[in-house]
């Protein structure tokens, strides 16, 4: 029971932060990080301007990772 517990909030989390990255991808028309970096060294976008939404994709993505793997390990 404990276990399931805390399957279904890995699985919580994770859509949380799959969300929160979506709507930062959509509000840049991009669909990666690296993207989001190309736009910027192409001057298409202001890094200072876009700063703060690029390292919080950043942190979501690494996050998303993490629980992905932990969701692994708990099914194991």
């Amino acid at each position: 029971m404990e276990k399931e517990a805390i399957r279904q909030y890995l699985l919580h989390e994770l859509r949380r932060v799959r969300l929160e990255s979506k709507f930062i991808m959509i509000k840049y028309n991009i669909s990666s990080i690296e993207e989001f970096d190309e736009k910027i060294r192409r001057g298409e976008l202001n890094e200072t301007d876009v700063f703060e939404d690029f390292t919080r994709l950043d942190y979501l993505l690494d996050r998303e990772e993490k629980l992905r793997k932990l969701l692994e390990e708990l099914e194991e």
